[in-house]
């Protein structure tokens, strides 16, 4: 865990270099408290005792050591302090003592502390009015009065009070600094309580009680009261604090088995599919004998699931020997991240400790990509990457931040399907890139085309297994991030460490033609997806102002009202959204050093739109509520008697053709708004020739569908792979001096652009400045632009047809299912 800072440490009085040797010598024992030291932090907290009474670091330090004899189990000791606060002349510091002492288990001597004692010392200040003049910040079963959240957030759960972390009282007294006679006390409700004549006697200056938010009956801690001002102008209501994390999140624990049995079936299915169209081409074929394939029909189910398990089980030694063998992955010992992240040591170390587990494995990638992820199916078998360019880009509490993640997907439990997952998908990605890579060193244009058409089809694969994990990787997300602050207490800590890797992830691309491998393959292991990390990471990268980008993506992703709709191709939740979150755990939790302004209420759920977004699906449903409802149509009119009617009764082609008719009507009804006319990239004077859109500006005018298609116009350098193994250009973008973009084809199966059009297609114009034109769409933070047309010059071209090819898809869909219905069943 970092270190803990207190941005008013320095003394500001006249003589105060003894006030910051002791405000250091405070800051030093919370450090200690904080990273488990409790014998050093006692030694310290005993040192700050020795100041006059009258200072407010005396009662801290007995505070301070009240803790430190909690946590070592020294309830004595701890009931002695607390009994010499109570009798001390400050009301806020006894009644803390007083909760704490109820807190204690009895004690065998019949000391002080029990609840019969404690009631004792009240003398009726618990019972009634408090004439000391305190009021508690909280009660326990009360609910906190204005302090509301924010309906459009996403809500999460909370962290799990006082797992892997100490108690939050060390994070508010590190926070906080001396209370002076002229500065307002937490306890500024105190006025409120004093009786008429009471508010101008002199009275101590109460000083500031962090202690652990009591507990309720079922023991949850209650909201948290609002810390501001009631005579300030610019108060703002905070929100309540999210109920305490699980211990064992079964909901993850659904999803894996869900997305393992998905895996499961829809490998045995393509395998099935594939043995019996092998089989049908095989007895297609003419042959002198008789030749089939032995088992083509035959289930494959069981062996499918089995190879998946001992996959599953066998993934980290074989992801070692692949990223080893492939991308230099070797040790990274604790010394070497000792120099790089002590922070990201420390907090592994600390971890470890309380879950009673050993380091975990750490490796390192030699390349100065930014990459970290981690695999493995149980915490002693687990391997947290990273590579060398996080090292050197990021800072230590960016890295320690990471760490926390990765922690917390150990933690959470929540690797061992994507694990075996990722083995596969790195296998397949690498299969591609190899077929890919042999046949740019083909010259033979035939079997140049196999080999092309090959390494389409396993990229195909690889997208389908990829699309399987991608709900997994979100539920994943979530937790992490949830878990991730129960662990480190410091949400504010994690902003920074995804930020920072969100930039380095964009500012590294800009530097370089092409993605790294892993970042495309092991996209569901990383902290953040690398296709939502290009918009955000532009911004980030090009704007110094940090706060205003935070709240545009804050306001764009985590309060777009649609945004439950549009996650279907994201890897992660919306970078935006998570820092929502994080930003509201951050203002409970008093850590709102980076927060920015809260963005507005979300815009109203437009019902045409959404249904125009899910076209094809809400097609399906219509067409599929049609035939059910003639063949309850034809039900009745068959009781009836009616002849010419009653052929509608459970006619297998009215299902069928109704599902084709309304896939192709929800289809056709939203092209129009899908690709508006396009800017023109040749005609003289227009808008697309002589003021581009520039990369930064698509996010900043992003509709909140992606259906609403917005035409642009760009100009810059084309990035990506080069070769055949970009024909379907899955790995396209074009750079700008203010960012990157990802350029897509929307024409289905558009790798046949490759072998149609192989003189004019992008791949070859890779590194070269070109004209794009098309249409902006962002959805779920990723930003993309769907191809219209790529000019390079005057004479070289390169056109897709996405509206013509979406209308003649519509068309054909709908004319095969008034076929289907009308030939019957």
């Amino acid at each position: 865990m970092a270190q803990p800072t207190d941005p008013d440490a320095q003394s500001s009085s006249p003589g105060g270099q003894a006030q910051s040797s002791v405000e250091a010598n405070y800051q030093q024992a919370i450090a200690a408290f904080k990273a488990q030291r409790y014998d050093q932090a006692l030694t310290y907290f005993q040192r700050l005792g020795q100041q006059p009474p009258g200072s407010p670091y005396f009662l801290k330090a007995l505070m301070g050591r009240v803790r430190v004899h909690q946590q070592l189990g020294q309830t004595d000791a701890a009931r002695l302090l607390c009994n010499q606060l109570v009798q001390g002349p400050s009301a806020s510091a006894s009644q803390w003592a007083k909760q704490v002492l109820r807190q204690l288990p009895p004690s065998a001597e019949g000391e002080l502390g029990g609840d019969a004692q404690v009631e004792s010392l009240s003398t009726g200040a618990d019972s009634g009015h408090d004439l000391s003049g305190f009021m508690p910040l909280e009660q326990p079963n009360s609910q906190t009065k204005g302090a509301t959240v924010n309906p459009d957030w996403p809500e999460r759960g909370g962290h799990r009070p006082g797992e892997s972390t100490p108690p939050a009282w060390a994070e508010s007294l590190a926070s906080e600094k001396p209370a002076t006679a002229g500065e307002r006390s937490l306890f500024h409700y105190q006025q409120l309580n004093q009786r008429p004549g009471e508010a101008n006697q002199s009275q101590e200056p109460a000083p500031r009680i962090a202690g652990p938010p009591p507990q309720d009956s079922r023991g949850a801690a209650p909201s948290a009261s609002p810390q501001t001002d009631l005579q300030s102008p610019h108060a703002q209501p905070r929100p309540r604090p999210q109920a305490p994390l699980p211990r064992r999140p079964l909901e993850l624990w659904a999803g894996q088995g869900l997305t393992a049995i998905a895996l499961g079936w829809a490998i045995s299915w393509g395998l099935q599919f594939a043995l019996k169209t092998l089989d049908r081409l095989l007895q297609w074929v003419r042959w002198p004998v008789a030749i089939s394939l032995p088992g083509a029909h035959q289930p494959y189910t069981l062996w499918v699931m089995g190879g998946l398990l001992l996959l599953g089980l066998a993934s980290p030694w074989l992801m070692d020997y692949c990223l080893a063998l492939g991308f230099r992955q070797r040790s990274l010992s604790t010394r070497q991240l000792q120099g790089s992240s002590p922070g990201a040591l420390r907090l592994l170390r600390q971890v470890c400790r309380q879950q009673g587990w050993q380091l975990p494995e750490l490796r390192v990638i030699a390349d100065p990509t930014p990459l970290c992820f981690s695999y493995g199916w149980q915490p002693r078998n687990t391997r947290i990457v990273v590579s060398q360019g996080l090292l050197d880009r990021l800072s230590d509490q960016e890295i320690t931040a990471l760490y926390g993640y990765e922690l917390a997907g150990m933690v959470n439990h929540s690797l061992p399907v994507l694990s075996g997952l990722g083995f596969l998908l790195l296998l397949l990605y690498g299969g591609y890139r190899w077929l890919a890579k042999t046949g740019d060193t083909i010259t033979q244009p035939l079997l140049q085309t196999i080999l092309g058409l090959l390494a389409s089809i396993v990229y195909g694969l690889f997208w389908l297994l990829r699309q399987i994990g991608l709900w997994l990787s979100r539920l994943r997300c979530g937790w992490g991030d949830r878990r991730a602050v129960a662990l480190t207490q410091h949400p504010d800590h994690l902003i920074e460490g995804l930020l920072g890797f969100t930039r380095a992830i964009a500012t590294h691309l800009q530097q370089r033609e092409q993605r790294h491998p892993l970042q495309a393959s092991l996209e569901i292991l990383m902290p953040v997806g690398f296709r939502q990390a290009l918009g955000p990471g532009n911004l980030l990268a090009s704007s110094q102002e940090n706060e205003a980008v935070q709240a545009m993506l804050m306001a764009t992703d985590g309060l777009n009202p649609y945004r439950q709709w549009l996650r279907v191709n994201a890897s992660h939740l919306p970078l935006g959204e998570r820092l929502l979150w994080l930003h509201q755990q951050a203002l409970v939790q008093n850590q709102p050093n980076i927060a920015p302004e809260q963005p507005s209420h979300s815009a109203q759920v437009s019902l045409p739109l959404l249904l125009l977004q899910k076209g094809p699906l809400a097609g399906l449903l219509a067409g599929g509520s049609l035939a059910m409802g003639l063949w309850f149509l034809g039900g009745i009119v068959n009781r009836l008697g009616w002849q010419r009617l009653n052929w509608l009764y459970q006619d297998p082609s009215i299902l069928a053709g109704g599902l084709w008719l309304g896939l192709g009507l929800g289809l056709l009804l939203r092209i129009n708004l899908l690709f508006p006319d396009a800017v023109s990239a040749t005609a003289p004077g227009s808008p697309g020739s002589a003021e581009p859109n520039t990369v930064v500006s698509l996010l900043q005018v992003s509709n909140s569908l992606p259906v609403q298609g917005q035409p642009v116009t760009l100009r810059g350098e084309l990035r990506g792979q080069p070769g055949i193994g970009n024909w379907g250009s899955q790995d396209l973008y074009l750079a700008d001096p203010s960012g990157l973009v990802r350029l897509t084809n929307p024409v289905p199966l558009g790798s046949l652009q490759g072998i149609f059009q192989p003189r004019n297609h992008p791949f070859r114009w890779i590194g070269r400045r070109v004209l794009v034109t098309g249409w902006g769409r962002y959805s779920n933070g990723i930003l993309w632009v769907d191809i219209n047309q790529i000019r390079l010059g005057q004479q070289q071209v390169f056109q897709t047809y996405g509206p013509i090819w979406a209308t003649l898809i519509s068309l054909g869909a709908s004319l095969f299912g008034i076929v289907t219905i009308l030939r019957g069943g």
